[in-house]
């Protein structure tokens, strides 16, 4: 497959990475406020009209969580900062599992007002949440470590002159 030419320096190369990477991630973030944002104001008696309201945005949003965490692994990253080991996926399963329950505590208790309920249904998502999340992140990284060690043993292709 024949390249196409850049017309780009290699400074304007770096910039144009970095604002498409911005891109990314406040495409990801925004997509998910809205998803949530959908939810949480949803009238009590439209949730049958509410796969319907979200189905654009989670496609979307699904999409591209996908092919960043595929494309992650296949090339060996994990994070810039974070290690793939148990004690960052166990930290990251627990925000999750955190940030799950309090908006799952908010938005049933606001829907119905009842207390009891509210707290039951909270803690069951988040241990659902914690549990599926920690196994996720088990998985990638047992993945992403393998992929690694695939890559580091691979010699590099010689460039083209």
């Amino acid at each position: 497959m024949k390249k196409w030419k850049s017309n780009l320096d290699e400074m304007q190369e770096q910039k144009l990475l970095k604002i498409e990477h911005n891109g990314c991630w406040i495409a990801f973030w925004g997509l998910l406020i809205v998803i949530l944002a959908q939810v949480a104001f949803t009238p009590t008696g439209q949730y049958a009209n509410l796969l319907r309201i979200l189905a654009g945005e989670w496609i979307v949003f699904i999409a591209l969580t996908f092919y960043m965490l595929f494309a992650c692994v296949k090339n060996g990253i994990w994070d810039r900062r974070l290690h793939p080991d148990r004690k960052t996926n166990l930290l990251c399963a627990l925000l999750a599992a955190v940030a799950v329950a309090v908006f799952e505590f908010f938005y049933t208790y606001f829907h119905f007002h009842k207390l009891g309920p509210s707290l039951a249904a909270t803690g069951v998502i988040a241990l659902f949440t914690f549990a599926f999340c920690y196994a996720t992140l088990l998985v990638a990284a047992k993945v992403t470590k393998k992929q690694q060690e695939k890559l580091e043993e691979e010699p590099e292709d010689e460039t083209e002159t």
